[in-house]
């Protein structure tokens, strides 16, 4: 996907101890815009669909008093392959959008490795 405009921004913060990686990764999106009629013009008609339904998803998934569309997950794992849920990263989401909002900034440190 392409973004016509919008701010990007991602925290993170991991230890290493022993080969395992621990921590959490937090992207916030604000004023997320992907199609825009006139740039994308060219398009087939399923990137289209594909980038307005990008723009209405974060219309809905906004959270409302900070503008931002944000999600945390912890991470953990092999430092070759930490994992991430794909769950915990969509409650987050939809948290973010209607109860509490995912703030910016790091944190503190993350739980040591074992």
């Amino acid at each position: 996907m392409d973004v016509v405009s919008g701010v990007f921004a991602v925290y993170s913060e991991m230890t290493v101890k022993r080969g395992r990686l621990t921590g959490y990764l937090k992207p916030l999106f604000k004023d997320l815009k992907a199609y825009n009629p006139e740039q994308d013009q060219d398009k087939g008609l399923l990137k289209k669909i594909y980038e307005k339904a990008i723009n209405v998803a974060s219309a809905v998934l906004k959270n409302t008093p900070r503008g931002e569309v944000a999600t945390k997950a912890d991470l953990s794992g092999p430092v070759e392959n930490p994992k991430a849920s794909t769950w915990e990263l969509v409650v987050t989401l939809l948290q973010n959008a209607f109860f509490e909002a995912v703030l910016p900034g790091l944190e503190g440190r993350p739980k040591k490795g074992s």
